[in-house]
């Protein structure tokens, strides 16, 4: 007659697997004064992991199963969280740039326009623009500039 009460489980060790053959050394080895039985071992094994670990730490099938999918609001938040740091990146940027160049122009040095005449006397003729010529184009670059 079959008891309604009792529930048999199935444990198979592969003694390839080091950690199977160390799980199958201690079982050999267990001391019959201190434990009655290997059944009652592992009992006492699989007891102590659950309350020192707890039984939120061993997820049913169904969990698991649903760990694995990505839900909507979850890619919602993900979304958000990368526009925040591209944005945040992108005003570090910018207000890099920007101090940049007014500190650029802040810290320019004054164009000095030089006599015409005395430059001339210093430079060989083959030089094909004037002084004029050149100092115009350095004004004309520094409005650019600011």
């Amino acid at each position: 007659m079959a008891r309604r009460h009792i529930m048999e489980s199935t444990f198979r060790l592969n003694l390839l697997n080091p950690q199977h053959a160390k799980i199958n050394e201690v079982i050999k080895g267990l001391n019959p004064k201190i434990y009655k039985s290997k059944n009652q071992f592992l009992i006492e094994a699989c007891e102590f992991y659950i309350d020192h670990y707890g039984e939120d730490d061993i997820p049913s099938k169904e969990e698991k199963r649903y760990e694995q999918f990505v839900t909507r609001d979850e890619i919602e938040k993900i979304k958000k969280e990368i526009e925040y740091s591209a944005m945040s990146e992108a005003r570090k940027e910018v207000i890099s740039l920007l101090g940049g160049a007014l500190a650029g122009v802040k810290n320019s040095q004054p164009v000095v326009i030089a006599n015409p005449q005395e430059d001339m006397e210093e430079q060989p003729e083959e030089d094909v623009m004037n002084d004029s010529d050149v100092a115009g184009l350095a004004m004309g670059w520094m409005l650019k500039a600011c």
